[in-house]
């Protein structure tokens, strides 16, 4: 199972990921990490830099091309896997935007997908928040929602197995 979720410039159709993270866990077992930050082709939305703090600066000194951080993902994701995030079709939606803006191939044989927020809604109807930062309250999981990719996506796994227990 990989856990993963992605920081954004934005939500618009012209935006890009800005931070991708994913956690893979083995019987119930975390394996290993994977965190790259993306130096994105467009501008930073003032309002997404507000939520996770990424600067257009910081991700032009540290970010990877759009390219080789997908590749990279892709690479750790392998071909066989449970692919879990929190709202899914939001990081979905992301991932399949950038691999069509940036060429980047990406053929998911092998891998299903998992939203934690229709399973939590489907396990635990009535909470007053289905927002990662509410589940993790409810649920009462270790981990925080800081809107840094690796962070949610530790959470997010926090939240995934807590559901299932």
């Amino acid at each position: 199972m990989v856990v993963f979720d992605t920081e954004t410039t934005g939500c618009s159709r012209c935006d890009e990921i800005c931070q991708i993270a994913a956690v893979e866990y083995v019987n119930g077992v975390q394996t290993r990490t994977f965190n790259a930050y993306i130096c994105p082709s467009c501008e930073m939305n003032p309002w997404a830099e507000g939520v996770h703090g990424l600067s257009q600066e910081f991700l032009s000194e540290h970010g990877l091309a759009p390219e080789e951080a997908m590749r990279q993902f892709f690479e750790f994701l392998g071909s066989d896997a449970l692919l879990v995030a929190h709202n899914n079709r939001f990081d979905m939606q992301m991932l399949n935007q950038e691999c069509r803006k940036f060429d980047i191939s990406f053929s998911p044989y092998g891998i299903e997908t998992c939203d934690t927020l229709v399973l939590a809604r489907l396990l635990r109807p009535g909470l007053e928040s289905y927002k990662l930062a509410g589940l993790i309250d409810a649920l009462g999981v270790q981990g925080t929602n800081s809107h840094d990719a690796l962070d949610d996506a530790l959470a997010c796994a926090g939240v995934f197995f807590a559901l299932l227990n």
